[in-house]
Order: C-alpha cells, then sequence, then structure tokens
C-alpha cells in the first residue's frame, strides 16, 4: 500500500542498505590505510649490509639468504663485500650468512629484520677467520697411502727411511726415497716432527695466506695448491680423488704458473711465511684442502702437473 507524499517501505530499505554498505567500505579503507606497511601490499623494502672481518677486511662471494615464509631471496657480496637483497613483501623476515670456510660469527649468523614498504633496511655482519690446524698426512689422515716403508707397507718403526709411492704416474706404485736437500734419508720419526697452521682472511678480491710450519724437513721445498671438493669431508674421511674433487688438477696458491706457492724451509725446519692469492678462497666452494707437498729433489713444476715420483704430501689444511 501507497501513501502519497511519502516514501514506499522498499525504497526506506535500499536507502538504508546502501548506506549501510558505504560505511563498511569507508571503514575498511581507513583500517587498510592506518594498518602496518608489512599488510600494506605496497612496494616490498630491502636490506642492505656488508661482510667484513674485525679488522675491516671485506669478503666478496659470501652467501646471504632472506626467508619469509615459502618466499627465499638469495644473493653473494660483492667485490666490496656488500649486498642488496629486496624482499618480495614486506614484513619480518630471517637474514642469514652461510660463514666463509674456516671462519665463526663475532655476533650471529642469522638476525632477524624488519622489511617496510620503500624502506632499506641495514644488517652488517662481522665474522672472524679461525686458524686451521696442518695434519700431518699419516695414519688416519692420509691420502691414498702415498707414505710406506722399503717393502711397500706403512711404517711402523720410529727409525725406518720412508718411501713415496706413485699414485698417479705409471709405474703406479713406484717407490721413490724421500731424501732431504743434505742427502740423508727421512726417517718415520723426522717426518711426524711436521706441525703448525695456516690463517687465512680475505681483503676484497684477494687471500692472505699466512703460514706457520714447524718440524719440516730442513732446506726442504714445499708448495701449496687449492684443492676444492664439492662436500665436506672429515680429516679421517677417505677422500674420492675421482668424484670429491671440483677441479682435476688442483690450481697453485698465487699466481696460475705457481710460481708464488714456493716457500723454502730454513735450517730449523720452519716455515713462516705469506702467501696470497687473487681470489677470496673461503668463499668459492664448499670445502676446501691445502696440501703441503715436499719436493725430493728440490724442483718445482709450476701450476701444471706435478710428476708422482718428484713429490710428496707432507701436510694436509683442511677449511671447511
Amino acid at each position: 500500500m501507497y501513501v502519497k507524499d511519502h516514501i514506499p517501505y522498499w525504497g526506506i530499505l535500499m536507502q538504508f542498505l546502501k548506506g549501510a554498505l558505504i560505511s563498511f567500505l569507508t571503514l575498511t579503507l581507513q583500517s587498510c590505510s592506518s594498518g602496518d606497511d608489512a599488510n600494506s601490499g605496497g612496494e616490498p623494502g630491502s636490506v642492505t649490509g656488508i661482510v667484513k672481518d674485525g679488522d675491516g677486511n671485506v669478503y666478496p662471494g659470501a652467501r646471504i639468504t632472506l626467508v619469509k615464509g615459502n618466499e627465499t631471496s638469495i644473493r653473494s657480496t660483492g667485490v666490496d663485500g656488500k649486498f642488496l637483497i629486496k624482499g618480495k613483501s614486506n614484513g619480518t623476515h630471517d637474514l642469514t650468512l652461510d660463514l666463509p670456510l674456516s671462519t665463526k660469527a663475532v655476533s650471529s649468523a642469522s638476525v632477524t629484520v624488519q622489511i617496510s614498504e620503500n624502506n632499506e633496511s641495514k644488517v652488517d655482519f662481522v665474522i672472524q677467520p679461525q686458524p686451521v690446524k696442518a695434519h700431518l698426512n699419516f695414519g688416519s689422515v692420509q691420502i691414498l697411502e702415498e707414505i710406506l716403508d722399503e717393502n711397500g707397507n706403512t711404517p711402523i718403526a720410529s727409525n725406518e727411511p720412508l718411501y713415496a709411492a706413485n699414485i698417479f704416474d705409471q709405474p703406479l706404485g713406484l717407490l721413490t726415497a724421500i731424501k732431504a736437500p743434505d742427502d740423508h734419508h727421512v726417517t718415520l720419526s723426522e717426518f711426524k716432527m711436521a706441525k703448525g697452521e695456516l690463517n687465512v682472511h680475505c681483503e676484497g678480491d684477494s687471500a692472505i695466506i699466512n703460514v706457520a710450519l714447524e718440524g719440516m724437513i730442513p732446506n726442504g721445498t714445499y708448495t701449496f695448491w687449492l684443492a676444492y671438493l664439492n662436500k665436506t669431508r672429515k680429516v679421517s674421511e677417505t677422500i674420492d680423488f675421482m668424484n670429491d674433487f671440483v677441479n682435476q688438477t688442483n690450481p697453485p696458491i698465487g699466481a696460475s704458473n705457481g710460481t708464488e706457492n714456493i716457500a723454502v724451509a730454513d735450517a730449523g725446519g720452519n716455515i713462516n711465511v705469506v702467501l696470497e692469492h687473487t681470489s677470496c678462497i673461503l668463499t668459492d666452494e664448499v670445502a676446501l684442502v691445502i696440501p703441503i707437498l715436499y719436493h725430493i729433489n728440490g724442483k718445482t713444476f709450476g701450476g701444471g702437473h706435478v710428476p708422482d715420483p718428484e713429490e710428496m704430501v707432507h701436510m694436509l689444511a683442511y677449511f671447511q
């Protein structure tokens, strides 16, 4: 029933519903605009920073991961040690540094960071290189049973003269007497005197290797090499030469022609040298072993193949 000059009932209802809808939309928009940037849907922010040690040396090639739920972004530091990662959304994220080989975090390698709209958060990671013990290439550490007695067996007696077996070159198993520069035959007790450590830090696009060894063969000639691994290996674990190494021919520390990886022990068997390499060797691969080769006749052979009868591995340093 209609009443003249009055709005019918259904018209009143429609006006009421229309007003309620407008109020709801207004409140919703106000709520969104006043909420946290994490839920605003605006342009995601980013996080930047640097990876360095306590002395200010920067580490290129270090991997940084930014995670929020199932969102993951990964970047590596540049030659200046800096990184920049843009978030896929705003809100609270976990930022994690994959520590370079044989380093520890001074504070933490994983932090919580807030990513907000059009904002750049800053997080620096400070690390500390750790000294790495040089292990004798003998016993449980020995690679491919290279150090033997005159009968091709593992030496036991301390006064036994040592031989190095061919493990790569024909004839395989050929035994070469391990002689010192003064031509005396090195015994097991002399061989086992070797000890010391290596300490590595990066300086942008170079690595500095501090070598401190003692008990080496007096006046002996040694070289240092980069044996990168595609998996971590404990000191006592066997290394599979066919599958575990990244390179078939391990590069020398320093120049690729092998002219910068040489050190000569003093008359007391001490080696204290600083070697340099043109990349940060702590961030290149999953793991690294630095073999320390003794050159039986004092000759070195550059960056290529070293003939089996001319050398043996005296020490091994594991960077994991």
